[in-house]
């Protein structure tokens, strides 16, 4: 099937785009004459924006009052603009999506906007279910995530979060499309390290002149532990003497092939508080499918050495929709993970990026997500939900990406005072974070101006170690710069 769109205000095609493909999924975009052809005018009439979306003889508007402020402005446009676009798509195709017209990452902040509004969480909650028609149930999960994260969601003003990427994994997953490569024979791991030491020393003299101290900490990847125990100990050591310890401190294990009792002694010993021992699925045959180099017995094992370990603060990633899994299969994982008891699961839902070898694969096989795709995922991510809860768990944080299976989310659980600081601060941006190596992404808040600014590293792990000291400059440029801004 194809498609054309057209519009007189180019600044809302993508938006607009993204709607489509929550009701078509991988739809193919032609300049003109496609199956259906979707037409959007912007104009403004008597004070108010009107934005029309017709298809043949079916035609639905959205009206909204112009604000004040270009910024809001262009937010209340697309915003607009995608509500009736929904409607039409809604009403063309009988489909119900269950975020409704929401196609953003942070579901929560139109929670947080209401209640700074003075909603209640019950007003809000039907806010999003009557001006965004979002289904019952994610409306409730939205508004009992925002209840977990009651008084962790705003962080001391002088601290920040640290983040660490380690670009290296055992073998490559096929739906991975981070800045992560494989180990290979190994020769990049301690210039890398070399090069992660002296920009995490950089960004250590600059906290320090702006007095600000660390609250959580988290290395993540890749996979930090598919590099030797010594150099991931140098990291460590590295940040307890350049940052101090902080409140938490993540390090994903994540793979349980890499998983051995001398690293998880390792980072016992350097105050590691919280790991993640992913299995994504317990089935076999899917792991292989996906380039796991690891079965589901090297999950238990590697969980029940972690507890020996002394780690009483686990994480499990597990994976909804991976290739070939139904709803049974994946209620076995979620079976097997809960009578693990850990004290969080996060529920991602696959997403297929660009840059994945499964998007490759796909797309020679001539593959396309289907709605049918979509109602199955949902049904898995309802089940952990109801499994989860049902077993003490609470959903406290989620998020969103693009070319998610059904649009859907990821969810973070976790049992009573399980949370993690990092997770929220990050997913919520309401912390800011400091990131240091290939590929990591420094993200400043500066609240007064209500403005996010970023420094993203270069992904390429050799251009990477060339150049650290450009990117510390380029960190110190955006930070210290707009915090004079903000101290004008």
């Amino acid at each position: 099937m194809t498609l054309s769109l057209s519009t007189n205000l180019e600044s809302v095609r993508n938006e607009l785009d993204d709607v489509v493909r929550v009701f078509f999924g991988d739809v193919t975009f032609v300049p003109e004459h496609g199956n259906i052809h979707l037409a959007h005018t912007h104009s403004e009439q008597d004070g108010r924006y009107v934005e029309t979306l017709a298809s043949g003889s079916s035609r639905c508007e959205k009206q909204a009052v112009i604000p004040s402020g270009e910024l809001e402005k262009k937010r209340v446009i697309k915003r607009a603009a995608k509500t009736a676009l929904f409607c039409l798509l809604k009403e063309l195709t009988g489909i119900d999506p269950p975020w409704g017209s929401l196609t953003g990452i942070r579901p929560t902040r139109l929670m947080y906007e209401a209640l700074e509004e003075g909603l209640t969480p019950d007003a809000a909650e039907k806010r999003l279910r009557d001006e965004f028609f979002v289904s019952p149930e994610k409306a409730a999960l939205v508004k009992t995530i925002v209840r977990a994260q009651a008084g962790l969601i705003y962080p001391p003003e002088d601290s920040f979060d640290l983040y660490i990427h380690i670009p290296f994994c055992a073998t490559r997953c096929a739906y991975c499309s981070f800045a992560t490569g494989e180990v290979g024979d190994g020769k990049l791991i301690v210039p890398y390290v070399d090069a992660l030491l002296c920009e995490l020393k950089s960004g250590a003299s600059l906290m320090r002149s702006l007095g600000l101290s660390m609250r959580a900490g988290y290395i993540g990847g890749g996979t930090p532990t598919a590099i030797p125990a010594a150099q991931l100990e140098r990291i460590l050591v590295c940040v307890r003497e350049l940052f101090g310890q902080g409140s938490e401190f993540t390090v994903e294990a994540g793979r349980p092939d890499t998983i051995t009792p001398e690293k998880l002694r390792m980072l016992k010993r350097q105050n590691v508080t919280r790991i993640s021992v992913n299995p994504q699925t317990f089935s076999d045959e899917t792991l292989r499918l996906i380039g796991r180099a690891h079965t589901g017995e090297d999950t238990l094992r590697a969980f029940a050495l972690a507890r020996e370990a002394g780690f009483d603060d686990i994480n499990m990633d597990l994976i909804a929709a991976l290739p070939g899994e139904d709803t049974d299969a994946f209620s076995r994982t979620i079976e097997k993970v809960i009578s693990l008891r850990p004290e969080s699961v996060t529920v991602h839902t696959l997403a297929v990026k660009r840059a994945s070898r499964l998007y490759e694969q796909r797309l020679l096989s001539g593959q396309t997500r289907t709605r049918a795709d979509a109602r199955d995922t949902d049904r898995m991510l309802s089940l952990a939900l109801s499994s989860l809860t049902a077993s003490g768990y609470t959903p406290y944080y989620l998020y969103r990406q693009k070319h998610m299976a059904g649009n859907l989310e990821n969810t973070g659980y976790c049992l009573p005072g399980k949370q993690c600081l990092y997770n929220i601060g990050n997913m919520e941006e309401t912390q800011k974070v400091l990131a240091f190596g290939a590929g990591s992404i420094s993200k400043w808040i500066f609240p007064r101006q209500k403005r996010i600014e970023r420094s993203a590293n270069l992904r390429n792990v050799e251009e990477y170690i060339s150049r650290t000291d450009e990117m510390s400059l380029k960190k110190q440029k955006i930070i210290l710069g707009e915090d004079a801004n903000e101290k004008a």
